[in-house]
């Protein structure tokens, strides 16, 4: 009988977890029911509040003892809000309790995957810096060589990759087949993407130099409107000794064209706004 009650306390301890009802786990845990009690699969209620990424739950739980390194084959309870499906908003809620009770953003997986590249992979541009603010190492790879940044592109998660870029990430690394992040992108049909990652590393030549410089103006200036300030701060922070258009221009891997902008008298504040045709118009 008491095995069959405490069968009945886990399976309504599981059910309040997933529905947030903070009552009802106050009311289980004070009836005696452990803190690290173990669920399918071996999961303690704080890994289940994390998956969900209710911070009230996270809370109440870590309050009551509940273990923050708590893993499960290598992953982790931060792992699990990472990835969890939930707004942005909640997850970085759950992420920065969670880092704030001494969670170590820098264990891996079995995979050697990090709480970073979970999170570039599923998209959270805010859980990303707030990892990367935490010590969350950015240019980390896992046993494929994939840091965040690749997995990012992998995704087509073009904020996460714009905030790794502005934070430091080598978007020169390779996997271990010696793909780049920029490839990547490209092979899963991430064009945009691949323009803004692969600019600085364009060297063609001849006569199709022109035309893809004008490809990769434009495609820089029209993929990523919304992330123009913070990318154009990343380019400023690498390249701080320059004035505005050389900061711009050697972001791109384009500053052999300064000296045309500077006949044409076009400042960088134009060359923001200018289309395709306006590029062609005045020979560039």
């Amino acid at each position: 009988l008491d095995l069959m009650l405490q069968a009945d306390k886990n399976e309504a301890l599981k059910k309040a977890l997933f529905r947030g009802d903070v009552s009802v786990i106050e009311e289980l845990l004070n009836s005696g029911i452990s803190i690290e009690t173990s669920f399918q699969f071996g999961w303690t209620p704080l890994m289940c509040a994390a998956s969900v990424a209710n911070s009230a739950v996270v809370r109440l739980l870590l309050d009551r003892g509940a273990n923050t390194c708590f893993e499960i084959d290598k992953y982790t309870v931060l792992m699990a809000a990472c990835t969890a499906q939930a707004s942005e908003e909640n997850i970085l809620k759950t992420v920065e309790l969670l880092l704030s009770r001494n969670a170590d953003p820098n264990l891996t997986c079995r995979k050697q995957m990090t709480a970073l590249m979970y999170a570039a992979r599923k998209g959270y541009a805010r859980v990303v810096a707030l990892l990367v603010a935490h010590g969350s190492h950015i240019n980390a790879q896992d046993e494929n060589g994939y840091s965040a940044l690749m997995w990012a592109a992998q995704h087509g998660h073009r904020s996460v990759i714009l905030k790794l870029l502005e934070l430091g990430a080598d978007k020169n690394l390779q996997t271990k087949d010696e793909k780049t992040a920029a490839e990547l992108a490209k092979i899963n049909k991430h064009s945009e993407i691949f323009s803004l990652l692969s600019l600085a590393a364009n060297h063609l030549q001849g006569r199709y130099r022109k035309t893809v410089e004008q490809e990769a103006i434009c495609k820089f200036l029209t993929a990523v409107p919304d992330h123009r300030v913070g990318l154009i701060y990343y380019l400023y922070s690498s390249y701080s000794l320059f004035d505005d258009m050389e900061v711009f221009l050697n972001g791109l891997g384009l500053e052999h064209i300064r000296g045309l902008l500077k006949e044409q008298d076009i400042a960088l504040r134009e060359l923001l706004v200018m289309r395709k045709d306006d590029l062609i118009q005045v020979s560039l």
